[in-house]
């Protein structure tokens, strides 16, 4: 008996390998691929040359992402899954191209280096995204669209080859993700691949209109996942910390956009983290302690409008996506309802952040001195990720002010011919200022080559939610990208090319200009990764009633092995910007 399962199982995924070898040189999102449960753990090396590997799904014929062409260098992939862990092997050829493996610490970032990638969303959508990069040394790193701060403990193992090359093995648990609790699953799932000395970024998802090759929508899909419902189901974690500090500046804390305040020193913290469901959690915080968390380093950094500051803080980052649900439209960046590095220091808080079936739910509420705010979103999802509608709420009540903005937002697109659609409708009623409004409209293309993006505005005066962050408010009127991307022939000295037009006039509700652009854009990259880009185009922007700035700034640069781990560069900027001459 257990023999004539063991070649059904083989004869059903020496099928589904052969299903691995499209005719076109890359898988797409209607691609379907029966997962492949293991009988035994593999060999703990990273080679494919044990005879379980043999019954794996196997991914070949990658495309090169930047050169939009088949990839040169041969790829290949393999996946096996138990009830504890997911198995990955990648044997990579790579002969007459050096390798790159400086980065030596784990959890650090492999970006600049050689390295593979296992992608998978557990959600289909795009809501529970893990990326997994290992480099040619076994150093590896982490991602996940939950959670800015993702680094659970994993294993990759890695060796080079004869002839040059090299093979790597992932051992992922399962539960380092969250997953519906569901004993048959069915997840998104892409393999990539980034030579280092060539900036080449392979994958084995592709599609005409994918902007990126982190999106989710264009992966195909594994399915007949079979799993035990609480195989991914994070387990309930209980932190606290005992600190002590001397010093005159001990009261002095840094809040999430760079300026100290003054408090009482903690000692004591407690952080809580419970599952409620596979797919949803209860988090809390209690005098919680950021003295330890990294910040942005302070740049000089030329623009128009104020720095919006990456948030670091874990009880923020943490399902960050499932609370600021509108979409943030413009052509220069758009508003965002919620924008937690505005809030300062807080004392407390707690919220209830993930996913049931394709919704995307989150609720938070923080306190501090003189202030208790809250936050909700929600977002539904269409199966194929192409369809999204979303709904925020945001109540700020601070000493003496209530300011309650809600917003409701639609995002969508056609896999095949990449046109686009995104809206933004958003409302604030402030108990100083009275009420205001924002509404923002993309609709356009987006495909391999062309970008056509027509964009309306119209933000009232006065709209400024206290925990958001608003580039411009007054302002209304029509914008636009156009675009056009491409490769240079097999006999072309130039490898890539990028140009792009980006412009907009936004008139005050008095009739005067409250802001106006025309920028070109333009990057060339040569085959021996010479590069040459920059920008070029007036601004002007009214930032007080009748006083116009201008930001007529020119820049170029000339690069060699810009993308590399050796990049090289030189640039030169000039031109009036608000008032100075650059």
């Amino acid at each position: 008996m257990r023999t004539a399962v063991a070649r059904c199982t083989l004869l059903a995924s020496l099928a589904t390998a052969a299903a691995f070898t499209p005719a076109l040189a890359y898988v797409g999102a209607s691609d379907r691929f029966i997962a492949v449960r293991a009988a035994a753990p593999p060999p703990m090396r990273a080679s494919a040359r044990a005879p379980i590997w043999r019954t794996a799904l196997t991914a070949t014929r990658f495309y090169n992402f930047n050169a939009r062409r088949p990839a040169r260098l041969a790829t290949t992939a393999r996946l096996l899954y138990d009830q504890k862990y997911l198995y990955v092997e990648f044997h990579c050829v790579q002969a007459g191209v050096p390798i790159t493996a400086s980065q030596h610490v784990n959890h650090a970032g492999v970006g600049n280096d050689d390295h593979v990638s296992f992608e998978i969303d557990t959600a289909g959508n795009g809501s529970r995204t893990y990326v997994f990069r290992a480099n040619p040394i076994g150093i590896h790193d982490e991602a996940s669209s939950e959670n800015a701060r993702y680094a659970p403990s994993w294993i990759s193992l890695a060796r080079k080859t004869r002839g040059g090359g090299y093979d790597v093995l992932m051992v992922i648990p399962l539960s380092a993700i969250r997953s519906q609790a569901s004993t048959n699953q069915k997840w998104r799932l892409n393999f990539e691949r980034f030579i280092a000395a060539r900036n080449a970024d392979d994958t084995w998802a592709y599609a005409p209109a994918m902007q990126s090759t982190t999106s989710v929508p264009f992966w195909p899909w594994l399915t007949d996942i079979s799993l035990a419902a609480t195989a991914t189901r994070p387990k309930p974690q209980l932190d606290a910390y005992v600190l002590g500090s001397v010093g005159s500046q001990r009261n002095l804390f840094q809040n999430g956009i760079g300026r100290f305040q003054s408090m009482s020193p903690r000692w004591i913290g407690v952080d809580l983290s419970y599952p409620l469901t596979n797919t949803m959690a209860f988090v809390g915080t209690l005098a919680p302690d950021f003295s330890n968390v990294e910040e942005d380093q302070t740049t000089i950094q030329l623009q128009e409008f104020q720095k919006a500051y990456q948030e670091y803080r874990p009880f923020f980052a943490e399902g960050a996506q499932y609370i600021d649900t509108v979409p943030q439209i413009g052509v220069f960046g758009g508003n965002s309802l919620f924008y937690t590095p505005s809030i300062g220091i807080f004392n407390s808080g707690m919220k209830i952040e993930g996913t049931a079936g394709r919704s995307d739910i989150g609720v938070l509420n923080v306190s501090g001195a003189g202030f208790n705010d809250g936050a909700a979103g929600y977002t539904y999802s269409t199966p194929s990720g192409a369809l999204a509608l979303s709904a925020e709420g945001v109540l700020a009540e601070h000493a003496g002010l209530r300011d309650l903005t809600t917003g409701y937002g639609l995002s969508r697109i056609n896999r095949h011919s990449g046109e686009t659609t995104a809206l933004e409708i958003a409302r604030e009623s402030n108990s100083a200022t009275g009420s205001a409004h924002d509404f923002n409209l993309e609709e356009g293309i987006r495909n391999e080559h062309f970008t056509a993006l027509g964009f309306y505005r119209d933000t009232s005066p006065g709209y400024a939610p206290v925990d958001g962050y608003t580039a411009t408010n007054d302002a209304r009127g029509l914008g636009a990208d156009v675009g056009y991307s491409g490769t240079g022939s097999s006999n072309s000295a130039i490898r890539s090319y990028t140009a792009n037009v980006d412009l907009d006039r936004y008139l005050a509700y008095d009739g005067s200009v409250r802001e106006a652009d025309i920028n070109g854009f333009f990057d060339i990259e040569l085959k021996n990764l010479i590069s040459i880009r920059g920008f070029t185009g007036p601004s002007e922007l009214q930032v007080a009633p009748g006083k116009i700035e201008w930001f007529n700034r020119r820049n170029i640069e000339v690069g060699y092995q810009v993308g590399t781990p050796n990049p090289e560069s030189v640039s030169y900027s000039w031109g009036p910007f608000a008032g100075f001459y650059v």
